[in-house]
């Protein structure tokens, strides 16, 4: 199919589970893993690299990353779109309803594809094949998801139970929240569950519908802020007052745990989240001891551990399946297997109301673009 997609990336995240390199004035998305760019801009790339149709590309983003978000832009052709800056975060469904009245507004009853801005997929051509088999059910009314067959009994993914499969396209049966080890290890063994990629195609009417029908408050509220929004040739920005009042909610909890009828493709393409030092450790460039190493870093007798310097030297012996993280003032150590809980520290650092989770200190942002430079002995 080559019929219109608008498409929307969904930038408005902290990835808090990446503390202490992922911070709230500079979340992952804007972080380069692997050495090709930031996450942001290998979306975007992924996104303009569809190979027929048009593709309007937009971006949701926190307004005090607009410098970072239009350097990412630079170059890109976004074939009409543009960023829209949120004032302030609140959540997937604000950003789904946003990109829903943009889409009317502009290009009618069209399809759209929501995205985030932080995942690693294996290739755009894989990608946009998957993403062209759900524009059929997509086209005729129903909310698409796009599910991973799990490999493991992962613990940081939301999972999509299904039922029946037509053509390849299955009915979803329930979502459900992340799991624990034992839990998935039963949705493992039973075949019937996929990993919940967060990416999203619909027409634009029938999720209008599916607000009026499960969300007026929320559609309400993003309309008002949308309406009393201002352009210029930077982006879309919209009112403070306006946008606060939006209730803030997940895109799940709001439409996709009440709605009927949604399809789940399965994804033709590899994937990762990104979003744990475990997972870092996956796919990133391993040495022969299965260390990936970040940095200026001396590791000796090290074995599958994810160690990372930003700035000064940092040196290890001995180390096994553990992330050690440092940064020019903060250090994270903890075995990889329990690299998801990073948030609990998080939590409390800002019950105490340390900055640590909020800024970067500069001379990681003067380091930053070196940090691939590594040295590695064993």
């Amino acid at each position: 199919m080559s019929e219109r997609i608008v498409s929307f990336v969904m930038s408005g995240g902290v990835g808090s589970r990446l503390w202490p390199l992922s911070r709230e004035d500079n979340p992952k998305q804007f972080h380069d893993f692997s050495g090709d760019g930031s996450m942001l801009a290998k979306t975007l790339r992924r996104l303009a690299a569809r190979p027929a149709g048009e593709t309007p590309i937009f971006l949701i983003a926190s307004e005090r990353h607009a410098e970072r978000v239009h350097a990412d832009l630079a170059g890109l052709d976004l074939a009409g779109g543009g960023p829209l800056f949120e004032p302030t975060g609140r959540n997937t469904a604000a950003a789904v309803a946003l990109a829903t009245l943009r889409t009317l507004s502009e290009f009618g009853d069209s399809l759209v594809l929501v995205v985030p801005s932080d995942h690693e997929i294996s290739t755009a051509e894989q990608f946009w094949r998957s993403v062209e088999a759900g524009a059929v059910p997509a086209h005729a009314g129903r909310l698409v998801v796009f599910g991973i067959k799990p490999t493991q009994p992962e613990t940081g993914y939301g999972y999509i139970e299904v039922a029946a499969d037509r053509d390849g396209v299955f009915d979803v049966s329930r979502f459900v929240e992340k799991p624990d080890l034992a839990t998935a290890q039963t949705y493992l063994e039973a075949g019937t569950f996929y990993w919940n990629t967060g990416i999203f195609l619909f027409r634009a009417g029938a999720m209008r519908d599916a607000f009026a029908a499960f969300a007026p408050d929320i559609w309400r509220a993003t309309e008002a802020a949308y309406k009393a929004a201002t352009s210029d040739l930077s982006g879309l920005y919209m009112p403070l007052e306006l946008y606060s009042a939006i209730p803030s909610t997940s895109i799940d909890y709001a439409i996709m745990e009440r709605a009927k009828g949604i399809a789940m493709v399965p994804a033709g393409f590899r994937w990762n989240d990104l979003g744990s030092w475990q997972s870092l450790l996956d796919v990133g460039p391993s040495d022969d001891q299965g260390n990936v190493i970040v940095g200026d870093v001396v590791a000796i007798d090290c074995e599958n551990s994810y160690i990372r310097g930003e700035g000064r030297l940092l040196s290890a012996i001995g180390m096994k399946d553990v992330a050690i993280v440092s940064t020019a003032d903060a250090t994270f150590v903890a075995p990889v297997s329990h690299s998801q809980h990073v948030k609990k520290i998080v939590e409390q650092l800002e019950k105490s109301g340390r900055l640590e989770t909020r800024f970067t200190p500069a001379h990681d942002r003067v380091i930053e673009s070196g940090a691939w430079r590594q040295r590695v002995h064993h």
